[in-house]
């Protein structure tokens, strides 16, 4: 997990030597794990604008490809908090994994355009009634596209049994809608924006769950929080200070994300922004997410609360 490489398009982890980031031995350290996107560059910008060392913290910021990879480091000791969507967390869970999440990454909040269905140029698919007997495209099965992905089709008209899901990566959906390889698929930013000239959108997958809710989060195991309850509430705090800074300076977050991915200048202008949560989570924040996980992926049901850390 400490090969240095890239931050996009990434098969293993990277750990990341921060510019401009000094450490020191009076500073707190921490093993902090994230993704490579525009909706998990939060420690990105708490590196880059010092919010860490601010704090008292010396961050080791570590790049994986998904939660499944965040929450075997975090379980292992690898990593103290982690980056991840609420499906693999309540399906940890069930498991016996117990995972809590310290503060909210990703929110949603209608009527915003955060995942989308789109299809390719010229089709005449329109809704999910046009898509029964097709085959669409879900960036995991069995996680949260897949679930938006059926509730966008039900809620409009189509057969869930009558459409066949596949697994594509998000960078290579646009061909897949270009060449007619699938009728539809969902897509997120930036790559939503990168397949405008290939694709078209034709709704909106994340209202399809709900009008408000957290998609992601930083978590940790109740081990670790039961032995380093100061260190989470002081990095749950700056947590929500370098949200809202994010929040409100788009230009300045651009251009740090330009440092450290590989979005293109011209997507980075034109794409949707994520918006990162402020303020503790509660349970109504997680719970259109279990829920629509319980109603298509026949997860058991998870009381919301029971995610939440309540330190």
């Amino acid at each position: 997990m400490n090969r240095r490489t890239t931050l996009a398009g990434l098969a293993a982890a990277t750990t990341l030597g921060v510019p401009g980031f000094a450490r020191g031995a009076d500073l707190t350290p921490l093993q902090l794990g994230t993704m490579g996107a525009d909706g998990s560059a939060e420690p990105f910008y708490g590196a880059d604008h010092n919010f860490f060392k601010d704090a008292g913290f010396d961050v080791n910021i570590t790049v994986m490809n998904n939660t499944a990879q965040l929450a075997s480091a975090v379980a292992g000791g690898a990593l103290g908090i982690g980056y991840g969507s609420v499906i693999p967390l309540a399906q940890a869970h069930l498991r016996g994994l117990e995972f809590r999440v310290i503060a909210p990454a990703l929110i949603y909040n209608a009527p915003a355009l955060t995942n989308v269905i789109m299809t390719g140029k010229n089709s005449t698919v329109k809704s999910g009634a046009d898509l029964n007997g097709q085959i669409v495209a879900v960036n995991g099965l069995r996680d949260l596209t897949q679930y938006e992905m059926q509730a966008w089709i039900e809620q409009t008209g189509g057969d869930i049994k009558m459409v066949k899901l596949i697994e594509t990566p998000f960078s290579e959906m646009g061909v897949a809608l270009e060449t007619g390889r699938v009728a539809a698929a969902i897509l997120a930013e930036p790559f939503t924006t990168g397949a405008l000239l290939q694709a078209k959108i034709i709704g909106n997958a994340s209202a399809a769950v709900g009008k408000h809710y957290m998609v992601t989060g930083w978590f940790s195991t109740t081990t670790w929080l039961q032995q380093n309850a100061d260190v989470a509430k002081r990095m749950q705090a700056v947590m929500f200070k370098i949200a809202r800074w994010a929040n409100a300076n788009h230009a300045d977050t651009q251009a740090i994300i330009l440092k450290y991915t590989k979005i293109t200048p011209e997507v980075a202008a034109k794409m949707l922004r994520s918006t990162y949560g402020e303020t503790r989570a509660d349970a109504a924040l997680l719970q259109p997410v279990i829920d629509v996980a319980v109603k298509y992926g026949g997860m058991q049901p998870v009381a919301a609360a029971e995610l939440l850390w309540q330190g």
